[in-house]
């Protein structure tokens, strides 16, 4: 039979940078440039895009637990509260205060099944019911340390967190697609209109 577990159990939770705190203010102050999360950079079907990653500049070394390690999930606390694993060319990244870091902290759980527990409709619907604020409604770190997560076995997980990657590879491509259509359709039309034919350069 399934059970479920609380994801503060096997997981560690906490809380970004709050960026102004180590944020160099002037060029003299810059001690390292790093690559920083940000809202954008988290596409909704739960992958970094790396052509909306920022610079920022710290007075100082971060510590590592605001940096980004493989298998992180990272969470954004606002709505959608899309979840997301962090991948081996995705180390080092700032993860600003906008987004909760969870460590795996137990070899029985396999990230890519977590974040795709977490990315289900039930608990984005949970985590939305129980945000604060109005305007922008905010999940609490509490509530997501509460989370409950179905265990089944490391085999399953992994079934899962593959069906999980293909998912998000043909939904990345289907937007690439989506892009180079528009592209080819902006060019098409251009030409209609400068030639009288598509032909026309």
């Amino acid at each position: 039979m399934e059970r479920l577990i609380k994801l503060s159990k096997v997981c560690d939770i906490s809380a970004g940078l709050v960026l102004r705190r180590k944020e160099a203010q002037t060029k003299s102050e810059i001690i390292k440039t790093y690559k920083l999360i940000t809202l954008k950079s988290l596409e909704d079907d739960g992958w970094v895009n790396s052509e909306y990653l920022d610079d920022y500049n710290s007075f100082e070394l971060l510590d590592d637990r605001y940096l980004t390690k493989e298998n992180d999930i990272l969470i954004r606390l606002s709505s959608p509260y899309t979840a997301i694993k962090v991948k081996a060319e995705q180390v080092g990244f700032v993860i600003p205060s906008l987004f909760a870091i969870i460590r795996l902290n137990k070899k029985d759980i396999d990230s890519g099944y977590l974040s795709f527990v977490l990315n289900s409709d039930t608990i984005k619907k949970s985590y939305f019911k129980n945000a604060m604020g109005i305007t922008i409604p905010v999940v609490r770190m509490q509530t997501i340390r509460e989370t409950q997560i179905p265990m089944v076995s490391t085999t399953k997980q992994q079934i899962i967190s593959k069906i999980n990657d293909l998912m998000i590879r043909e939904k990345r491509l289907h937007q690439q697609l989506t892009l180079e259509k528009e592209v080819y359709n902006k060019e098409l039309t251009k030409r209609i209109i400068k030639g009288g034919n598509k032909n026309a350069k």
